[in-house]
């Protein structure tokens, strides 16, 4: 049987393997133009650290073809994935996609409380803009800050707790 460029390789195992659960890392993954525009934005503004960044191209046989830094909180259950995407013409550079963010592409954070009008003032201040959110509900439960490559924070003023519906 062959295998399409675009057809998932087959199963590796024939037994059962692990499943994700509630207790799954979450690993939010997107391209950027300009890493360190959208780190400073993240650690600087955001208050995230930097959990990974990749070695400078070239040093190790192994490595990730694209420069990456990883930012989270430590001990977090998710952390966000920023790769280097170069702008390039048609929209990818080297079969790399350029970002390409919606007013829908949104981080919620769930603060639980009043924004802090110094955190907002921190992320404007490292890259980001302010900006009304094309959802009324997030405009009206909390503040939206667009990063550096044009996705949407949105620091909600509300909890959220998972609960199946069904």
């Amino acid at each position: 049987m062959s295998v399409s460029a675009t057809a998932p390789p087959p199963p590796t195992t024939t037994t059962p393997g692990a499943l994700p659960s509630f207790q799954t890392h979450l690993r939010l993954a997107r391209p950027s133009l300009s890493l360190p525009a959208a780190e400073t934005f993240y650690v600087h503004g955001l208050g995230l650290s930097v959990l990974y960044r990749s070695p400078p191209q070239g040093t190790h046989a192994d490595q990730h073809p694209e420069d990456l830094v990883m930012l989270g909180y430590p001990g977090g259950a998710w952390h966000l994935e920023l790769v280097h995407a170069p702008d390039g013409v048609g929209g990818t550079m080297g079969g790399f996609p350029v970002p390409r963010p919606t007013e829908e592409d949104l981080l919620v954070l769930y603060v639980q409380g009043p924004v802090d009008e110094g955190l907002v003032s921190r992320m404007v201040a490292a890259g980001g803009k302010r900006v009304v959110a094309r959802n009324e509900y997030w405009e009206r439960w909390g503040v939206t800050v667009e990063d550096p490559d044009g996705y949407r924070v949105v620091l909600c003023t509300r909890g959220w707790e998972n609960i199946a519906v069904e």
